[in-house]
């Protein structure tokens, strides 16, 4: 009894003519009217009747009015065209560890495939393998979802260990799609002087990607490089 007595000094609830319900408030403006906070340990159902329990969302997903007299939904962040943030990633070391990878040494830089190297981001901040994984060892992104992807790296080239006479030349950056086919989604190639001996590129690219197909970052200069310290983040837009 003392119990019953306690909780409802606490809670302190008014029911008046309109069948509405107070909690802490003389004068509910709901049929439900909680003056204070609110802990829901198990699922919150929106929806349904009185035969049948209304619906608890899935894992992830946000609930969204429907106006009102409406029963609110439960929504993706995807379906409503919001960017998703499915992978962060840094590059924190340079590569190769000792020496340089070897330049072209020729022009046009964009016909040597070969003297390509991968841009590799060792520190992974986040990932969701709902959306794509990330192999660590060959740069090599693989799509799990089929969608829309915003790719956004952002590389440095180290060219210190050249010589006098051995750091002009031509950098290109750029994101392929390696399987079904290698194809160049976007690129950037810049020119520099001698005695260059660091430079930076920002690319970005939205292209529609299916599962298992697969994508990467390429670098190649003409002179000996070494790839250093970036970062990379891509969103999921739309499916």
């Amino acid at each position: 009894m003392k119990n019953k007595l306690l909780y409802m000094a606490l809670f302190v609830m008014f029911v008046n003519s309109n069948a509405q319900v107070g909690i802490k408030t003389p004068t509910p403006q709901n049929t439900l009217h909680v003056n204070g906070s609110l802990q829901i340990v198990k699922d919150l159902n929106v929806g349904g009747d009185a035969r049948t329990a209304g619906n608890s969302g899935n894992k992830g997903e946000f609930l969204m009015s429907n106006g009102t007299g409406n029963t609110p939904v439960w929504k993706t962040i995807e379906s409503e065209n919001f960017l998703k943030v499915v992978y962060v990633g840094n590059k924190t070391n340079i590569r190769p560890a000792n020496g340089s990878y070897t330049g072209t040494h020729n022009t046009p830089v964009n016909t040597h495939e070969n003297y390509s190297q991968t841009y590799i981001f060792n520190v992974t901040n986040k990932i969701d393998t709902a959306y794509l994984t990330y192999n660590s060892s060959t740069g090599l992104f693989t799509v799990v979802k089929p969608g829309f992807y915003n790719i956004v790296p952002y590389d440095t080239y180290d060219l210190n260990l050249n010589g006098n006479g051995q750091t002009a030349g031509t950098a290109n950056s750029y994101i392929q799609k390696v399987a079904p086919a290698v194809t160049t989604l976007a690129g950037i190639s810049t020119g520099h002087g001698e005695r260059t001996t660091g430079l930076n590129h920002n690319l970005s690219s939205i292209n529609f990607f299916n599962t298992g197909e697969t994508f990467r970052i390429r670098c190649r200069y003409t002179q000996n490089f070494r790839l250093s310290s970036g970062n990379i983040h891509i969103s999921y837009l739309t499916p």
